[in-house]
C-alpha cells in the first residue's frame, strides 16, 4: 500500500526526535539521581532508529540484518524481563516503583516481535523514490493479515491505555496523592528516588505504537 511522502517524513522526524530525547532521558537520570527505565528508554532509540530507516530508506544506519538480530535480543530479553516480573510480583503486582505493571514488559516484547515481524517481510516505501521499494526478506503483503491486524490491535490498545494513565502523573494528581500519603506509589517516593518526566515517557511510548501501527496498516 504506497502512503504519502510527507506523511511518511513526519514519522520520521517525529521518531528521530524521540530517539534523541530518550537519549537524554538516559544521561540527565544518571545526572540527576533520578528513576527511569533504563532498558524501555534503550529499547525506544533502537526503536526509532530503525522505523526512521524503515520510513525514509537513506537514512538507515544499519543493515536490516542488524536490525534483525537486536530486536530478536529484545524480544528475549523483555520475554525474560516478563517472567522475572511474575515471579517477583505476580500477575497482578506492580514493579518496585509501583510505576507499572506486568503489561509494561509484555508490550514492549509484543514491540520488538512488531519489528522483527515487519523485517522478515518488508514493506513499501515511498517516502525516498516514487516507486515502492521494500526491505530486505519475502515481498512485502505475504505475512498472515489476522497476525497483523492484531499487532495493530494491540499497539492501539497500549496507546489507549498509556494516554489514559497520563492523568495519574499530572501535578494535581500527584499533590492529591501526596496528601492522602500515597505519593510514593505515583512517583516514587520514598525508598526510591522520584521518576523522571513520567508523563513524557509515557508520551513517547504512545507516539511509538502509533508509528508502528501505522507502518503496519501498510502490510494490510
Amino acid at each position: 500500500m504506497p502512503h504519502p511522502t510527507w506523511l511518511a517524513y513526519g514519522f520520521a522526524v517525529l521518531m528521530v526526535l524521540i530517539s534523541v530525547y530518550c537519549i537524554g532521558r538516559l544521561v540527565l537520570a544518571q545526572h540527576w539521581g533520578r528513576s527511569n527505565h533504563f532498558d524501555v528508554n534503550v529499547s525506544h532509540v533502537l526503536m526509532g532508529a530503525a522505523m526512521v530507516g524503515m520510513l525514509v530508506p537513506r537514512w538507515k544506519v544499519l543493515p536490516d540484518g542488524l536490525w534483525e538480530l537486536v530486536f530478536g535480543v529484545l524480544a528475549l530479553y523483555f520475554f525474560a524481563t516478563s517472567t522475572r516480573f511474575v515471579m517477583g510480583h505476580g500477575f497482578r503486582g506492580t514493579d518496585n516503583g509501583h510505576f507499572h505493571h506486568l503489561s509494561h514488559n509484555l508490550i514492549h516484547m509484543v514491540m520488538s516481535c512488531a519489528m522483527l515481524y515487519m523485517y522478515w517481510l518488508g514493506m513499501p516505501i515511498t517516502a525516498a523514490t516514487n516507486s515502492s521499494t521494500s526491505m530486505s526478506g519475502p515481498p512485502a503483503g505475504v505475512g498472515d493479515p489476522s497476525l497483523t491486524l492484531f499487532l495493530i490491535a494491540v499497539l492501539l490498545a497500549s496507546a489507549v491505555w498509556q494516554l489514559d494513565s497520563i492523568s495519574r502523573f499530572s501535578p494535581r494528581s500527584l499533590a492529591l496523592s501526596a496528601v492522602g500519603g500515597d505519593a510514593s506509589h505515583h512517583t516514587g517516593a520514598g525508598d526510591d528516588p522520584p521518576w523522571l518526566a513520567p508523563r513524557l515517557e509515557i508520551s513517547c511510548h504512545i507516539a511509538m505504537c502509533l508509528t508502528m501501527g501505522y507502518m503496519l496498516v501498510l502490510m494490510v
